[in-house]
């Protein structure tokens, strides 16, 4: 049976969890901007692709890390390793995602600051992933898988353009 205290318990939780994501979303923007204005525009241009790799990528890290947990000695820390950074990354992608999410906000309102659509986007995404079923079961893999393979797609070095140069001769 629960008693009042479990139930603020849980209470507070959920409310420190709602008030924290969009805080480290943001503090995500605020501080690697270039890597989330990337992550942006890749899923901006190839949201199929970003999120057909975020699947791969999403499967071989737990895969892997789930093969390495059950490896002895010091292999088993690697499992750890593994599993943190597919999260770091797939974080930094809902970062990249949030601001796509303000960006385009800020087409549909009145001119406002970066970082107003930023803050909005992140509280539209934070709500979205809360809806019951809907949200925990569509919005939020899709999302995230999508934010992971834009990630993915961001690390990726763009090419050089080759500059045609003029001859005199």
């Amino acid at each position: 049976m629960f008693v009042l205290a479990d139930v603020y318990t849980v209470t507070l939780i959920i409310l420190g969890i709602l008030l924290s994501m969009p805080a480290l979303l943001i503090a995500l923007n605020l501080l690697l901007p270039t890597a989330a204005e990337r992550i942006e525009q890749r899923a901006q241009a190839n949201p199929i692709k970003a999120l057909v790799l975020g699947g791969i990528v999403a499967l071989a890290v737990v895969l892997l890390t789930i093969a390495l947990s059950q490896a002895p000695g010091p292999l088993r820390t690697l499992a750890w390793v593994v599993g943190l950074t597919g999260t770091a990354v797939g974080t930094l992608g809902a970062a990249g995602i949030v601001r796509l999410l303000g960006l385009r906000l800020g087409h549909w309102s009145a001119p406002t600051s970066r970082l107003q659509n930023l803050v909005r986007g992140a509280i539209i995404y934070e709500l979205a992933a809360f809806v019951p079923l809907l949200g925990w079961f569509v919005f939020l893999p899709l999302m995230g898988l999508m934010g992971l393979g834009a990630a993915v797609l961001a690390m990726r070095r763009p090419r050089p353009v080759a500059v045609p140069t003029i001859s005199n001769s």
